[in-house]
């Protein structure tokens, strides 16, 4: 296919586009964290003073420990290397639902070509796992999230567990670059399609030697196709991966709709798990997919086991939903209910707690909390191990009860004196998710 006239400039001004559209419009600020680390060198520069191999943490001050934790890489069509940049408002999201947040950069393609960023957010994840004792992360349960090329960096992390070619040997080694689960939006998946994907009215010549995915590999995409494939986060996709979730605008002018709709089509013919939201007239920016305009009017496909369903409006573009699709595939669950129950007699009195997992995932190891209303204090318990601090109750599995199935349930009891109303808490909540209550 011929280059468009003009391609520089399309060029610079579509990779000037994909650095300013990323969060900045659809979330809030600042982030809410307990405690922030910034520009934790995660290996040694390369080159000297840039910033690629820099991560930010933002630890919350809620929850338990050890956290979920999710990683977040801004995306700049590669040409950036403080990807970590809007990790802050990712955290204002997040830190309060009890995760840890960790901003990631990694090199631009002007410092290193391909496979250099996939080494290095493998050698962030290593760092971190590593590290998981330090700053109290559950090194089982990373999740990752990006857009553009930080969606193509959130699939290569998601699909290329256990491909040693792209493990690179930077930072820390001989620990495990796996992630649990990831979120991706309007990531490029196969390179050497996406100028025929392009909109009816124009778009990004990518077969261009300027073009970002150029300039990525090192080489005019349809020049070089055996290192284009090893590139494409199609390449690496099988049934053992984890679950994706990922999102894109039926309008996108830079990253065509199409990328999305081959990279769930192999999913699904590869028995995989994923879950592809297209949002109509939603362009190549976070605003518009998650534009509530467009809520009730998602196509969203979902494929396990080798078969698929479709539907329209029933997932939309909200952090909650992200949230709750993030919990499942770390085996945190999705929803609870609790049934709480009392016996009184004189200044004393036994209580009961009964957790029941609502959602469709396991939860493997199980933490309520609530707060008192009154002056309750909690003397001794059973079948879990609960302090207290203040008004404020922490319930921990006693070892022998840590799994919920679904629709499955534990219980524990307590006992504790009062005066006065012995009023029930208000709400509880599970591994930081608030149950629905149920006096029994």
């Amino acid at each position: 296919m011929h280059a468009r006239p003009r391609t520089a400039t399309i060029v610079c001004m579509a990779m000037a586009l994909l650095a300013a559209v990323g969060l900045s419009a659809a979330l809030p600020r600042p982030a809410h964290a307990a405690q922030v680390v910034t520009d934790i060198a995660y290996a040694p520069a390369q080159p000297a003073g840039s910033r690629g191999h820099l991560l930010d943490l933002y630890l919350p001050d809620t929850g338990t420990a050890p956290r979920p934790l999710l990683i977040w890489h801004t995306g700049s069509a590669w040409s950036s290397d403080d990807g970590k940049a809007g990790a802050d408002a990712i955290a204002a999201i997040f830190n309060p639902l009890g995760f840890a947040v960790a901003g990631v950069s990694v090199r631009s393609s002007t410092q290193a070509i391909f496979p250099a960023q996939v080494h290095d957010i493998k050698a962030a994840i290593r760092w971190l796992r590593a590290n998981a004792a330090t700053y109290q992360l559950d090194p089982n349960r990373f999740a990752i999230a990006g857009d553009s090329s930080g969606g193509w960096l959130t699939e290569m992390a998601v699909f290329s567990g256990g491909v040693a070619a792209l493990e690179g040997n930077i930072g820390v080694t001989g620990v495990s670059s796996a992630v649990q689960t990831g979120l991706a939006f309007y990531s490029p998946t196969d390179f050497l399609q996406m100028n025929a994907q392009n909109l009816p009215g124009g778009g990004l010549d990518h077969n261009s030697p300027a073009s970002p995915e150029s300039l990525l590999v090192g080489c005019a995409i349809q020049t070089c196709p055996g290192t284009v494939a090893q590139a494409n986060p199609m390449t690496y996709v099988d049934a053992n991966d984890p679950p994706l979730l990922f999102l894109h605008g039926q309008a996108d002018f830079l990253v065509p709709h199409g990328q999305s709709e081959l990279l769930f089509n192999r999913i699904k013919a590869q028995c995989g798990r994923a879950t592809f939201v297209s949002v109509p007239a939603a362009d190549h920016m976070m605003d518009q997919i998650m534009d509530p305009a467009q809520y009730g009017a998602e196509t969203v496909r979902t494929t396990a086991n080798c078969s698929e369903t479709s539907r329209v409006g029933t997932l939309n573009a909200t952090w909650s939903n992200f949230t709750t699709f993030l919990r499942g595939g770390l085996q945190l669950g999705t929803s609870c209910e609790v049934t709480y129950a009392t016996g009184a007699w004189n200044g004393a009195f036994n209580g009961s707690v009964t957790v029941r997992n609502t959602g469709t995932t396991p939860v493997t190891g199980w933490t309520i909390t609530w707060t008192w209303p009154g002056n309750q204090a909690i003397s001794s318990a059973w079948n879990a191990t609960v302090t207290q601090a203040g008004a404020q109750v922490t319930a921990r599995d006693a070892g022998h009860n840590t799994y919920i199935g679904p629709g499955s349930s534990q219980s524990f009891g307590f006992s504790a004196t009062a005066t006065g109303s012995n009023n029930p808490p208000a709400q509880f909540k599970m591994n930081g998710v608030t149950c629905t209550r149920v006096l029994g």
